[in-house]
């Protein structure tokens, strides 16, 4: 049902969602949820779960996410929603909700049949009006390498060059590790080798192996990049399809989030 058809209040709320890159349609979602029950309670999805369901790995790690969460003064509980509390009946057993909330974008992926089910055991599917114009996706998009054609230094570096080295992130002359030896790899050495901006200390690739090179230079597995603090200033993501999976594998290292572009 639309929360707009009815004026019910319920006792326990469940909403369940991967709240990557949390955002204000995120929060529009858990207040309107809040005012229409005693108790809230928000399942985070896994990393491994948020990765399948979008095809890409969180930005934000699980951790972080929860404790985004918990201090909303609109959450009474937080859990983290494993692969067995994806299915609503698991859940309700678990929690015990008369209501489970999302937002009306989910009306037409096959929510109908979970909304009949639940029906059965006593507890409404409640739909909030989506937040438009704002998403997690488009967050993640427009943090990606800049297109060069948008930029005026690509006069300066020839022709060829698609992706646009982050000049406006790095100092120039710092030590850098450049992850990612695809074509954005290739791309910004090539800028670097030609305007002289910064010193590139070693490359690193998620399929790197021990002892790997490229362009004359060390190439690096993430875990060895662990072993050069000291060596480098910035990590800087040579990827569009795979930044925000990256980002999230060098965090889980221990990598501090200031030293990766």
């Amino acid at each position: 049902m639309l929360a707009s058809e009815t004026n019910k209040h319920w006792d326990v709320g469940y909403i369940s969602g991967s709240f990557d890159m949390f955002h204000i349609g995120h929060l529009n979602l858990i207040r309107q949820a809040k005012r229409r029950c005693n108790k809230l309670i928000v399942g985070v999805l896994t990393d491994e779960l948020v990765s399948r369901s979008k095809n890409k790995w969180p930005t934000i790690p699980l951790h972080d996410r929860m404790e985004i969460i918990a201090a909303l003064k609109y959450v009474d509980e937080v859990d983290v929603t494993t692969e067995l509390l994806l299915h609503k009946r698991n859940a309700l057993e678990k929690y015990g909700f008369d209501a489970m909330f999302s937002g009306d974008d989910h009306i037409s992926d096959g929510w109908a049949f979970d909304e009949e089910e639940l029906r059965t055991l006593g507890v409404d599917l409640v739909f909030f009006p989506y937040t438009k114009k704002v998403s997690s996706s488009h967050l993640q998009e427009i943090t990606l390498p800049p297109r060069a054609d948008h930029a005026g230094k690509a006069k300066k570096i020839g022709d060829g060059i698609q992706f646009l080295f982050p000049y406006d992130k790095v100092n120039k002359n710092e030590r850098i590790i450049i992850y990612g030896i695809g074509k954005v790899g290739e791309q910004y050495y090539r800028q670097l080798s030609e305007l002289n901006f910064c010193e590139i200390v070693a490359f690193a690739d998620t399929y790197a192996k021990p002892g790997d090179c490229f362009e004359g230079q060390r190439c690096l597995t993430a875990e060895e990049v662990c072993s050069m603090e000291q060596q480098y200033d910035r990590i800087v993501i040579a990827s569009t399809t795979y930044h925000s999976q990256i980002v999230s594998r060098l965090r889980s290292l221990g990598i501090e989030p200031g030293r990766i572009v």
